[in-house]
């Protein structure tokens, strides 16, 4: 399977983000969750789903929930992919194991250039028109929380993450690149960006991680990244630039995560020479 769109027209994306399906399966928030997604894509098409993670949250046995949930997105005939939050492994179950659900998929991703780094899996989605690559996806996962003498915090992303991502930056010979970014945990880059918000809420703190790592260092320097996509910070949906680079949040989707704001998804038009964005809410 190939993703494929014609010259001019976007290539539709949906963002869903921190679902937090709980231990309880298809607990009434749960229920509500995936009711609400049945009906929101009997009316929106897209040409991908991206799932940036915390997909479950304090959940012993997540496979009934995460096929529950699969079931919903296959019904979509829509590729999926998926990376993961700091909730995903909180049980039981290594990231490795819960990409094995991945296989519930009727349709996954195709997945290029990837690359496991301490058990984060990080990939590529390339969007082609007549065969030419158009559009370059870097998906990253933004791993759980880093436990040091100086204290605890949310993971970093690690050096061999950012190496991955500027290898194929500086190989790719495209000229005027418009690619996108998505993770899970925001950049530390997301509390200067909350100063120049251009549209969407902030509702509560920016929660990175205490370190930067040095992404958005090269962003800047490779000018091939336009928007980079997080989830994580439930009542923040708000779309924010720094330099050319756009850094924004999806809408936060399940009804058992915490939060006030309204459920929804982020859609994503993406064209050869720019994106456009919104969110949705389900009500």
């Amino acid at each position: 399977m190939k993703l494929t769109v014609a010259p001019n027209d976007a290539f539709r994306i949906c963002q869903l983000t921190d679902l937090y399906f709980g231990s309880m399966l298809l607990n009434p928030a749960d229920t509500r969750t995936l009711n609400a997604l049945r009906h929101f894509f009997s009316s929106h098409t897209y040409d991908l789903i991206i799932v940036t993670g915390d997909l479950i949250w304090d959940n012993e046995t997540p496979q009934e929930s995460l096929n529950a949930f699969y079931d919903v997105l296959n019904q979509t005939n829509t590729p999926v992919a998926v990376t993961y939050g700091n909730h995903d492994t909180e049980g039981p179950l290594t990231r490795t194991e819960i990409r094995g659900f991945e296989s519930e998929l009727q349709l996954p991703v195709p997945k290029t250039n990837v690359s496991v780094n301490s058990d984060r899996e990080n990939y590529t989605l390339d969007v082609y028109t007549d065969d030419v690559l158009r559009n370059r996806l870097f998906i990253w996962d933004s791993g759980d929380y880093l436990n040091w003498n100086l204290g605890k915090s949310y993971a970093p992303l690690e050096f061999e993450q950012i190496e991955w991502y500027l290898k194929l930056s500086q190989a790719d010979k495209r000229t005027n690149r418009v690619d996108l970014g998505f993770l899970h945990i925001p950049l530390p880059e997301y509390v200067d960006a909350a100063d120049f918000i251009l549209d969407g809420t902030m509702g509560e703190q920016t929660c990175p991680s205490d370190y930067k790592s040095g992404l958005f260092y090269e962003m800047m320097r490779q000018h091939d990244i336009k928007g980079l996509f997080a989830g994580h910070d439930h009542n923040n949906n708000f779309r924010s630039r720094l330099g050319d680079i756009e850094l924004d949040y999806g809408n936060v989707t399940g009804y058992n995560a915490y939060g006030v704001a309204k459920r929804g998804v982020r859609e994503i038009d993406l064209y050869a020479d720019r994106f456009e964005t919104r969110v949705v809410t389900f009500e």
